[in-house]
């Protein structure tokens, strides 16, 4: 009976945790512009905003739990994406940056492995992000309020009441709009307007290392 109870508290150990504090550096990666004949001019237009950089950095507190594995969290963040590329018509090659920044607020379940600290995560996260875009000297800028969806992975360290871990995770926006079609050159003027529903970050991936307490 004794060695039952014991099995159990130490498979409830990653939950008696009440606060989770995290920093991720994310890859994220955009849509890019189509490769594009602009019809009468015989140039061809495309862009690239592939892989960027950045950083998350967020706190969580504890909801509830049901039973000795499963676990429930909000948290509040502060992301911050970037990524650099290069916007081509005719034959110059102009450097673009892309740039979405602002506060989150979400929700995660947690379900452990017991015994090995081992734990898979699946969650949403509502961002409030300004995203601001230059290209080619053109600059837009707008608000996005974006549903994302989280899943991840995290490993815990051994360790007596501070517990550091590792964590992964692979998210990606619920919805998202798409660049406009450009058939002409004044459509590239309603590209450079749209910039805010359409090439903003659509995936990405994290690795980080975090803390409960």
């Amino acid at each position: 009976m004794r060695l039952a109870v014991l099995a159990v508290n130490l498979a409830a150990l990653p939950l008696c945790a009440q606060w989770d504090l995290r920093l991720e550096l994310p890859r994220p990666s955009g849509q890019n512009l189509p490769q594009t004949l602009i019809s009468g001019t015989g140039q061809l237009v495309g862009g690239d905003f592939d892989t960027g950089k950045g950083f998350i950095a967020s706190v969580h507190r504890q909801i509830f739990q049901v039973g000795p594995l499963l676990k429930f969290e909000g948290g509040l963040e502060y992301s911050q994406l970037k990524a650099d590329g290069g916007f081509a018509a005719g034959g110059a090659v102009q450097t673009t940056a892309l740039k979405q920044q602002g506060a989150g607020v979400g929700i995660n379940a947690q379900v452990w492995v017991p015994f090995v600290g081992l734990a898979g995560e699946i969650g949403l996260i509502q961002r409030f992000q300004r995203y601001t875009v230059d290209t080619a000297g053109a600059s837009s800028a707008k608000d996005l309020s974006r549903t994302w969806l989280r899943v991840g992975a995290r490993w815990r360290f051994p360790a007596p009441l501070i517990r550091p871990y590792v964590a992964a995770s692979y998210q990606q926006p619920v919805t998202k709009d798409r660049p406009v079609k450009l058939g002409s050159a004044s459509d590239l003027a309603a590209y450079f307007a749209a910039q805010g529903n359409g090439q903003e970050f659509e995936r990405m991936w994290t690795f980080g290392v975090g803390v409960t307490f």
